[in-house]
């Protein structure tokens, strides 16, 4: 007889994914082969046409068909498992209701992704505009020293001061670059080097954490010595190396600081693998004669997300601090507008009684050419390491 006012649950079982698993091609693996396979064929086309092929005016480089191999792979398993597990979505934004700072930092997230992504499609190249350098946004003022203004001029002949116009809302740089423009090119920069962490770097150090938390033995000695020496080597040594041998690229920022930059997880996801693999079920499983791939895709991989996505955060908010750092000191790609080398551009140093040039006026006078990047910069770092916070606490079932 059951006790009135007594009631008892049972955690919900989604069969149809576990009837899903049994498929020969998920959705997911679906999705990557369809999506790889037409990325091949649009990269043999641009290769062996000689007009621009996809989008009828872009011609992407091949670091950029690099990275959208990484957008697919994100796609394929980031964006469908979220489209096909509504509930659970569901289940971690209402753990997140009580948190608006996570929630704004990441909707700010999400416009910092699109603007990165699609702004230079729709933002074209201004080019260069000396006639207009130094222009103040608006609202503000600012000695005037260009050939024009595109605001307002006041003043007397040897103090003309031009005002900010909607014509350059955010002000130009030395070359005449609306800020705006430059802005969204940071954030593209910025994108890519979050993109090709999360589709590239951050697997391979969860599927090697798995493996060394599974086998144990001899793999865990040899992978783990790996990463040692790994962890030991700093990152910029090696980038500087094939600066000087390779010239300075952003496919080689990339592959530089990735392959030196994965050990923490791994060690993370180790550490939570080692776990793991002591409870019940999963001995339950390995008796059975489960293989160790069943019990990683199975039991070890879904356990470990709220491990890996907080470091995985934490991660791109010092890689896109570190590629913003190199561009800052000048050993950057010349044609990428980096928010680290906008900033750069209004620094007038003065060491010895010389003059470091970036710009040919102090950056008292020219503020906004560094004090808009910075703050993106800022903003966004702040909202890649709240996110992460966020996530962690709403992924952790003890809280």
């Amino acid at each position: 007889m059951q006790d009135v006012g007594t009631t008892e649950s049972f955690e919900d079982v989604d069969w149809s994914s576990i009837s899903r698993s049994r498929r020969l091609i998920s959705w997911e693996l679906g999705t990557l082969i369809i999506g790889y396979v037409t990325l091949s064929c649009l990269y043999a086309t641009d290769q062996l046409s000689v007009a621009p092929s996809l989008l009828s005016t872009w011609r992407p480089e091949f670091v950029e068909w690099v990275l959208l191999y990484g957008v697919v792979f994100l796609v394929a398993y980031g964006v469908v498992p979220v489209a096909r597990n509504r509930h659970a979505v569901w289940r971690l934004l209402t753990r997140l209701q009580n948190r608006p700072i996570t929630i704004f930092a990441g909707l700010y997230l999400l416009v910092f992704f699109v603007v990165g992504l699609f702004g230079p499609i729709v933002y074209e190249d201004p080019g260069l505009n000396f006639g207009y350098a130094f222009q103040p946004p608006i609202g503000f003022s600012g000695e005037l020293t260009a050939p024009q203004c595109a605001g307002d001029v006041t003043g007397g002949a040897f103090d003309r001061r031009c005002h900010g116009s909607w014509s350059y809302p955010l002000g130009t740089n030395h070359r005449g670059y609306p800020l705006g423009y430059l802005l969204i090119e940071g954030a593209r920069i910025a994108v890519y080097v979050t993109v090709f962490t999360a589709a590239f770097v951050v697997p391979i150090a969860t599927g090697l954490g798995i493996v060394t938390g599974l086998h144990g033995g001899i793999v865990d000695d040899i992978l783990m010595s790996i990463i040692d020496v790994q962890m030991s080597i700093p990152a910029i040594l090696l980038y500087f190396v094939g600066y000087a041998i390779f010239n300075p690229s952003l496919l080689l920022l990339l592959v530089s600081f990735g392959l030196l930059s994965w050990g923490g997880i791994t060690r993370l996801v180790r550490s939570e693998t080692l776990r793991r693999r002591e409870r019940g079920h999963v001995l339950v499983a390995r008796s059975l004669g489960a293989p160790n791939s069943y019990l990683a895709r199975r039991h070890i991989l879904p356990n470990v997300t709220n491990t890996v996505v907080p470091a995985m955060f934490q991660l791109l908010a010092l890689l896109v601090l570190i590629e913003a750092g190199i561009a800052f000191l000048g050993f950057h790609e010349l044609e990428l507008y980096s928010w680290g080398s906008t900033i750069s551009e209004s620094i007038n140093a003065q060491i010895a009684g010389q003059h470091q040039i970036r710009a040919d006026r102090p950056a008292s006078d020219i503020w906004w050419v560094s004090a808009f990047p910075a703050l993106i910069l800022t903003v966004t770092i702040s909202a890649l390491k709240v996110v992460g916070d966020g996530l962690r606490d709403a992924l952790d079932p003890r809280l």
